[in-house]
Order: structure tokens, then sequence, then C-alpha cells
């Protein structure tokens, strides 16, 4: 794969990152997260990054937005996507 698609990749990751983090407090943003996750698998398979896609699916597999309850996740969900992002820096770095 690319730069070009690393690049996306990882913005991609630092905004479900941010949403995520706003999604603690507030059901809407804990669905949107999720939403935009799926997305985001669907395109990740498209490209051909099985091993970032399979990533995502098991952060998808935990992910289970509640309306009256916090994340009982969030802190395993962000250390997740944290390791993404360096996973996919590094691979930036290596170009």
């Amino acid at each position: 794969m690319d730069r070009v698609r690393w690049s996306e990749i990882l913005k991609e990751l630092n905004e479900l990152s941010d949403l995520h983090e706003r999604g603690a407090s507030d059901p809407a943003k804990c669905r949107e997260f999720n939403s935009r996750a799926s997305i985001f698998l669907d395109r990740l398979e498209a490209m051909g990054a099985d091993e970032i896609a399979d990533r995502v699916m098991g952060i998808l597999a935990g992910c289970s937005p509640k309306d009256f309850s916090p994340c009982e996740r969030r802190l395993c969900t962000k250390g997740s996507l944290e390791r993404l992002q360096e996973q996919v820096r590094n691979r930036l770095e290596k170009g």
C-alpha cells in the first residue's frame, strides 16, 4: 500500500480516537463511533489492509453502545486505538 493510503488510514484513526473520547460521556457520539468504525472497517478490507482491518474488527467486537451507562471498555478501546495509530505511523515512517 502506498504512503497516501497509510496517511488516509492514520487520519481516520485520529478522527475515530477523538470521537471515541467524546463518546465516553455522550451516547450519541458512542453510537457514531461504532457506525464510523464499521464503515472504516469496510474501507480497510476493500484496500487490502487486512492486518489493520482485523484490529478494527476486534475493537468493534467489544464495542456495545449504551444509552444509560458509561462505556465499560473505554480504556481498553482507547489503548487499542493508540496502538493502531502507532503501528500506522511506523508504516508511514518506513515509507
